[in-house]
């Protein structure tokens, strides 16, 4: 019981006994963190709660909060990139402190930051894959989903710390440009694709010794096949016919199917060997 010279209660044993980095997670607005605290109850018979003084300095504490005789309690609101000092002090009927348990320091974690490399990624028609670097700190988590159909994460969907996620873009059959963003630890990685043209150019060509037909510039609807005849002149033959600046051989004709780019042909003749009789 307290009397007139009640006996101060011994001073608390304080532990961190749980952190909670909520501003960890990926990419968003950094939240404030939360600790639990804990000690062991003291045995003092006038013994009658505990209050628990914090502060952002060694032993110079701006806080406190009575928490009666529970001894654990949360403290919250703790800001990224700070260091906070706590002690415990345990307090008797007669509202009679003891000094202070011994201090522990948490220090919050700063917020995670994110940076992508490269920024964004511009693709034909064709579409096509492509691969962005992602830079943050080793204990910074991170997911990529995509922002549109035609454009898909293949490879590395979520991560911990630097790493890499690997994408791919479908064909645009549509004559609009169109753009879409994959969304990489709260950063935006932006693509851009060109539409399909309506019509494309085919250009025919032939050397000395022959013909092709059509020959110039001709113009082809998009999906659309178009047929070239390639006649070699009397003593010649044909030396080679060239698509696109490629070698198909020694062809009488060539067909370019389901044209969806720009393209070139090119017929290339040689003459044949005559003997002269006496």
């Amino acid at each position: 019981m307290i009397g007139k010279n009640p006996v101060l209660p011994l001073p608390v044993r304080l532990l961190i006994v749980l952190v909670f980095a909520a501003l960890l997670m990926s990419g968003g607005p950094a939240k404030a963190a939360e600790i639990t605290l804990a000690w062991d109850a003291n045995a003092e018979p006038d013994l009658s709660g505990y209050k628990v003084y914090s502060g952002t300095a060694s032993r110079s504490y701006t806080g406190s909060v009575d928490v009666g005789n529970w001894t654990s309690c949360v403290m919250g609101g703790l800001e990224p990139g700070k260091t906070y000092f706590f002690a415990a002090k345990a307090y008797n009927a007669a509202g009679s402190e003891s000094d202070y348990s011994r201090e522990v320091a948490y220090s919050v974690p700063a917020a995670c930051s994110y940076a992508l490399s490269p920024a964004g990624q511009s693709y034909a028609a064709s579409g096509g894959t492509g691969s962005v670097s992602v830079t943050t700190a080793s204990n910074c988590g991170w997911t990529a989903a995509g922002g549109a159909s035609w454009l898909a994460v293949t490879a590395g969907a979520s991560g911990t710390g630097p790493g890499s996620v690997s994408f791919s873009v479908a064909a645009n059959t549509g004559s609009a440009s169109r753009t879409a963003a994959l969304t990489i630890g709260g950063q935006a990685f932006t693509v851009t694709q060109a539409g399909a043209s309506a019509s494309f150019t085919i250009s025919a060509s032939a050397g000395s010794g022959g013909t092709i037909s059509p020959s110039g510039a001709s113009t082809v609807a998009s999906g659309a096949a178009k047929t070239y005849r390639i006649t070699p002149k009397i003593g010649y033959g044909i030396s080679t016919v060239q698509v696109d600046g490629v070698s198909v051989g020694a062809v009488s004709s060539y067909t370019f199917s389901a044209v969806r780019a720009n393209h070139s042909i090119k017929a290339l003749f040689k003459k044949k060997y005559s003997w002269l009789w006496w």
